[in-house]
């Protein structure tokens, strides 16, 4: 991977609004994460961990892509894949290889056309709130109520019996899905598929809600289903 990337760098540089001092110290903000991340240690320590950990991807065959800038501005790139072990968006285009920490961009989509799957860069909290990417599934940027799945690298060694010395548990990887949810201006936290918990997301309009689940015969623990009730609290608190 090449440290550099002078196209990428430049497109977010000339992207920055020229009166807006808060997209501007956002953009810089970008910036920085972007050269921390793409710094020769941190790609060496990426290069290894790549090594270790091949399956890291969430979808393994790099595709053509859309950065989303900070600014909003949207830049086509020819290949990128995300690397859910180490929360890097890996994008490869005519100035070399670069990587992108959560923060530095808005978001990104992997893939083209209708079937593109939109990520943005969140805080997530967990223990404490952290920015990570994560893949949103409501329609609308900046939709009151944001329903996303954080993709999350889980990797178990081998078991070995000491004495017989021989494998009681094979080696495990996966990619796993949280479901989050939350207002997209606050960090977005796990959410529990059931009447509960879900119905917890949608505050005094929890009735109206429900009402609408009834009449369309819609469940709590399918999450296509909590998406159309999702999508439908956002219609009407749009209204």
């Amino acid at each position: 991977m090449k440290s550099a990337a002078p196209l990428l760098l430049l497109l977010a540089l000339l992207a920055r609004p020229a009166r807006a001092q808060t997209a501007r110290d956002l953009t810089d903000i970008g910036l920085a994460l972007y050269q921390q991340a793409n710094a020769p240690g941190a790609l060496e320590r990426l290069r290894q961990d790549l090594l270790n950990a091949p399956e890291a991807y969430v979808v393994g065959i790099a595709q053509p892509g859309t950065l989303v800038l900070l600014t909003k501005r949207r830049v086509r790139v020819p290949a990128l894949k995300y690397n859910a072990a180490r929360h890097l968006l890996e994008v490869q285009d005519s100035t070399g290889s670069h990587v992108w920490p959560p923060g530095s961009l808005d978001g990104f989509y992997l893939g083209q056309g209708a079937g593109a799957r939109h990520f943005r860069s969140y805080a997530v909290r967990g223990g404490s709130a952290k920015d990570d990417f994560v893949e949103v599934l409501t329609a609308t940027d900046d939709s009151p109520l944001v329903l996303a799945l954080q993709h999350v690298y889980l990797h178990e060694d081998a078991e070995i019996n000491p004495v017989l010395r021989t494998e009681t548990r094979k080696a495990r990887t996966q990619i796993s899905q949280v479901v989050l949810a939350g207002p997209g201006a606050q960090p977005l936290r796990p959410l529990a598929l059931n009447q509960r918990g879900v119905a917890r997301l949608f505050g005094s309009r929890a009735p109206q809600i429900d009402a609408y689940a009834t009449k369309e015969n819609l469940g709590y623990t399918d999450l296509a289903q909590v998406l159309r009730l999702v999508e439908y609290y956002n219609q009407q608190a749009a209204k």
